[in-house]
């Protein structure tokens, strides 16, 4: 292992921190021993927040994860990544081509649960409503792997495993990024789907479930059974320890919606299973469109800098927050990615955050996840 007397695979954590400390030894070490053809301006920009001691990106408990599984040839480039993916949002530096892409494989969902865009009657339409064709999915695939996408995730407005196709989906995207993830509510969990999951490599899995209390948990997710989906998570677990090696983490993420859920007691539950557990407030995202207009918000969005949702129908968004679409940027059907991304819309769409506008474009004027 290339280090400089501390092994990251073994990092410590307090709170939310690391004792880790990232130093210029250890990154050219790294650099020495690369496969990849690094982004050397990104390099040169994590050294210069070393040397003016001004570097605040920090290991996560997500990215330790991930790096206990990682090839050492392939560190610097995950790390140069995962700087990227925090810092340049912040610093609202442009890319050439979005690093991070969130694949929409199905705009519907088998739930409808009362926190989420599902319950907007308005929305679950025809108009919005379809599953992805293998084709634009290639495509979209394709023009990442060319260009350098980094990441990628399965997800969005719709449940992705409800796609009939969304094995062969996986199998296509299989290994070609640094990192693969894949959101679901655990409801359509067949063994089938378990193993593909695990013969695919797929670095994370995240389980959308919000309580570990049977009623409470069924007032949110409507048409979930609690037990099914507890059997289904169980039964992956135990699929997965035939998998030796495995470098799949698993993440339980849910949403705090009434004053009696408990975080201590959604922790000890699920962190039976899974690698990582998320428990945050419920953001406004079942009804953006008539949130009430804030018109101090004029802090620009990182996301537009960070990411790109491509939709069932190649609709290029900017968030989910805008689950209908308003500030749609263009159509992968076409013109490519990269055409989309260095485009005049997209170049206005963030000017206007730039320029403190913000709160003249709608949803960004009543987005509750500011």
């Amino acid at each position: 292992m290339i280090n400089d007397n501390t092994d990251i695979r073994n990092i410590k954590f307090l709170g939310k921190n690391t004792e880790f400390k990232i130093t210029k030894e250890w990154l050219f070490n790294l650099k020495k021993i690369s496969k990849t053809k690094i982004d050397q301006d990104a390099f040169k920009l994590i050294i210069s927040d070393i040397n003016n001691n001004k570097l605040e990106f920090q290991i996560t408990q997500q990215e330790s994860n991930y790096i206990k599984t990682c090839e050492d040839e392939n560190l610097l480039d995950y790390l140069l990544y995962r700087y990227k993916f925090k810092e340049y949002p912040k610093r609202k530096i442009s890319t050439d081509f979005p690093l991070y892409i969130l694949i929409e494989p199905v705009s519907s969902c088998n739930l409808k649960c009362n926190v989420c865009f599902q319950s907007d009657k308005s929305f679950i339409k025809k108009e919005f409503m379809g599953k992805m064709d293998f084709q634009l999915y290639k495509k979209v695939i394709d023009e990442a792997v060319e260009n350098g996408t980094k990441a990628i995730t399965f997800g969005s407005r719709g449940e992705p495993t409800i796609h009939p196709e969304i094995t062969e989906f996986i199998d296509y995207a299989k290994n070609k990024f640094l990192d693969f993830k894949l959101i679901t509510n655990a409801t359509k969990l067949s063994e089938k789907l378990i193993n593909k999951i695990f013969d695919s490599n797929i670095d994370l899995v995240q389980f959308s479930i919000d309580s570990e209390d049977k009623i409470i948990y069924e007032k949110i997710r409507k048409f979930a059974k609690f037990d099914e989906v507890l059997k289904n998570v169980q039964r992956y677990c135990e699929i997965k320890k035939n998998y030796k090696n495995c470098k799949t983490v698993t993440r339980v993420s849910g949403l705090k919606v009434y004053e009696e859920q408990s975080d201590e007691n959604f922790h000890k539950f699920w962190g039976q299973y899974a690698d990582e557990v998320v428990f945050k407030k419920v953001s406004e995202r079942w009804n953006t469109y008539n949130n009430e207009v804030n018109e101090d918000l004029l802090t620009p969005c990182r996301a537009i800098w960070e990411r790109m949702y491509v939709w069932f129908d190649g609709k290029v968004n900017p968030c989910d927050a805008d689950y209908k679409s308003y500030l749609s940027y263009g159509n992968v059907k076409n013109d490519t990615i990269k055409n989309i991304w260095n485009s005049d819309a997209f170049f206005n769409l963030k000017k206007t955050h730039l320029d403190n506008k913000r709160n003249k474009l709608t949803p960004c004027d009543r987005c509750g996840q500011h």
